[in-house]
C-alpha cells in the first residue's frame, strides 16, 4: 500500500506533475514519508512527489522576488513624481501670467507641438525678417521668442507636461475674458449700436455696416475675406497690402480696453488701475503679436462667430483665426522696419501710452496767469530791480505740462505774440531812461534814487 496520497498516475512531463501539485494544494502534510520496510516503488513514488513540490516552491519564490523587485523600484519613483510634482507648482502662478500675456502679446495660438522642446543653440531670431523664410528657421525662431518671454526660472521647467498644459489652459481662459469685456464696449470702439455686439447670439451676418466692414457682399454665399477692408485707411481696400493695418486707431482702441481697461477708452490719458494688464505684465510698448492679436479680434467681434472653438476655427463662419494670426504676425515681423509700419507703430503706442495731459481750458487758465505774472515781473524789473532781467522763459517752465508740446494747446503764435510785446515794453523803457540820462550828460542810473 502507497503512503504517498497523490494519485498513482505518472506524469509525462514536468507541467503535467507541477498540476497534479496544484490539486493537492502543495501541502507537505499531503505527502507521508514511508517507513523502511516501504518498496522501491513507494520510495520513489514519493521522491517525485517531492520534487514536484519543490518545483513548485521555487516558481513561487521566483515570483515573490520579482513582485518585490518590482515594489522597490515604484516606490521611489512615486517619490520623485511627487516632488516633481510639487516643484512645478510651486511656479503655477508664475507661469499662469506670463502665458496671459504671451497669448496676447506673442502667440495668439502658440503650438502644443513646440512647447515643450529644448531651447536650440543657435535660433533665428525671433524678430528677424528670415524668420518665415523655411519650416525650420520658423520652429527655431518660436522657440527662440517663447525663452526669451519666460523668465530664466521657468526655463527648467518648459519641458514639462505641466508647463506646456497650463499655458495652453491659460491663453484661451485669458482670451475668452477680454472678448467677454470687449463686447461691452464694441459699440463705442465700432461706432454701431452696442446690440450687436452685447447679444453674442444677435445676427451680425444681416447688418449691413457689419458686411462692409468685413468685405462681405453676398448674404446667401458668405466668403469671408483673409483681409478685409476693416484693416485698411477709409475701409478702402489694397490688394498689394501696402496700407494693410492703416486703420490703426480701430486696432489701438482694442488693445488700449484690454490693456488698461475698458474705462480708460473714455479718458484721455492711458488710464488705468493697479489691477490693469498692462501694470500686471509691465507692457509699455505694443509688439507684432499685440497688433496681430487686436486684428483677429476686431474680426472675431464682427463675426457671427459666439466663442473660439478648440480647433481655432469659428463653427459659424469658418473662418480659421489660427491662420489669419499667423499671416497677420507674419507681415508685421517682415516689414516691422519699414516706414510705413514703424509710423503706424508709434501712433498706437502713443494712443495707448501716451502721458496725461491737462484739459485745454486749464492750460489756458493758466498760461493766462504766467502772462500776467511776467507783466508784472518785468515792470516791477524795469522800476525797481539794479541789473537784473527778467527771464520770460522761467514762467512758461513752472507753469507748462512738460508732456505738452503742441503749440495749439499752448496758445502757438499768440503766446509769442504777447511775450514779446512784454519784452519790446521794458525795453522801450530802458531806452527811453538812456536818452534822458544822455542828454543831461549824467550816467544811466537803474532803481530808485537814494536821497
Amino acid at each position: 500500500m502507497s503512503h504517498v496520497t497523490t494519485s498513482t498516475t505518472h506524469p509525462s512531463s514536468d507541467t503535467e506533475s507541477l498540476s497534479d501539485f496544484d490539486v493537492l494544494g502543495g501541502d507537505p502534510e499531503h505527502i507521508s514519508i514511508p517507513g523502511p520496510s516501504a518498496s522501491k516503488g513507494e520510495l520513489l513514488e514519493t521522491l517525485k512527489a517531492l520534487q514536484v513540490q519543490m518545483q513548485r516552491l521555487q516558481a513561487e519564490n521566483r515570483s515573490i522576488k520579482e513582485e518585490n523587485k518590482t515594489l522597490h523600484a515604484d516606490k521611489p519613483k512615486r517619490k520623485r513624481r511627487a516632488d516633481t510634482q510639487h516643484e512645478f507648482s510651486v511656479h503655477e502662478d508664475t507661469i499662469t501670467i506670463y502665458a496671459r500675456k504671451h497669448g496676447m502679446m506673442v502667440e495668439m495660438f502658440p503650438s502644443s507641438e513646440l512647447l515643450n522642446k529644448k531651447r536650440p543653440a543657435s535660433p533665428t531670431a525671433f524678430d528677424s525678417s528670415e524668420r518665415y523664410v523655411t519650416a525650420a528657421t520658423e520652429e527655431t525662431a518660436f522657440l527662440d521668442e517663447l525663452y526669451r518671454h519666460f523668465p530664466e526660472l521657468l526655463h527648467k521647467v518648459m519641458e514639462s507636461s505641466f508647463f506646456s498644459d497650463l499655458v495652453l489652459k491659460s491663453i484661451p481662459d485669458a482670451r475668452a475674458n477680454e472678448i467677454k469685456k470687449l463686447r461691452g464696449v464694441a459699440g463705442d470702439i465700432f461706432g454701431l449700436p452696442a446690440k450687436y455686439f452685447t447679444n453674442p447670439q444677435y445676427d451680425r451676418a444681416s447688418v449691413p455696416e457689419i458686411r462692409q466692414l468685413l468685405g462681405v457682399t453676398s448674404t446667401s454665399n458668405v466668403v469671408y475675406k483673409t483681409f478685409p477692408p476693416v484693416l485698411f485707411p477709409k475701409l478702402i481696400e489694397d490688394k498689394s497690402l501696402k496700407t494693410v493695418f492703416g486703420n490703426w486707431e480701430l486696432l489701438a482702441r482694442i488693445l488700449k480696453a484690454s490693456l488698461h481697461g475698458v474705462a480708460s477708452l473714455h479718458q484721455e490719458s492711458s488710464g488705468g488701475g493697479a489691477h490693469t494688464n498692462s501694470l500686471k505684465w509691465s507692457v509699455h510698448q505694443i509688439t507684432p503679436g499685440s497688433i496681430a492679436w487686436a486684428a483677429v479680434i476686431v474680426i472675431f467681434l464682427l463675426s457671427p462667430d459666439t466663442e473660439f472653438s478648440n480647433s481655432s476655427t469659428g463653427k459659424k463662419s469658418n473662418i480659421c483665426y489660427r491662420n489669419l494670426f499667423h499671416l497677420y504676425k507674419k507681415v508685421l515681423v517682415t516689414k516691422w522696419a519699414t516706414k510705413r509700419i514703424a509710423t503706424i507703430v508709434t501712433n498706437i503706442n502713443h494712443y495707448i501710452f501716451k502721458p496725461s495731459i491737462l484739459p485745454n481750458k486749464m492750460i489756458t487758465q493758466m498760461q493766462s496767469i504766467a502772462r500776467l505774472q511776467r507783466l508784472k515781473w518785468t515792470s516791477l524789473s524795469a522800476l525797481t530791480e539794479p541789473d537784473a532781467t527778467t527771464s520770460t522763459n522761467a514762467g512758461d517752465s513752472e507753469l507748462r505740462d512738460p508732456h505738452v508740446s503742441d503749440p495749439d494747446i499752448l496758445g502757438g503764435e499768440n503766446t509769442q505774440d504777447v511775450e514779446g510785446s512784454i519784452s519790446n515794453s521794458a525795453r522801450g523803457r530802458g531806452k527811453m531812461r538812456a536818452k534822458k540820462a544822455a542828454a543831461s550828460g549824467g550816467a544811466v542810473r537803474r532803481g530808485r534814487s537814494r536821497k
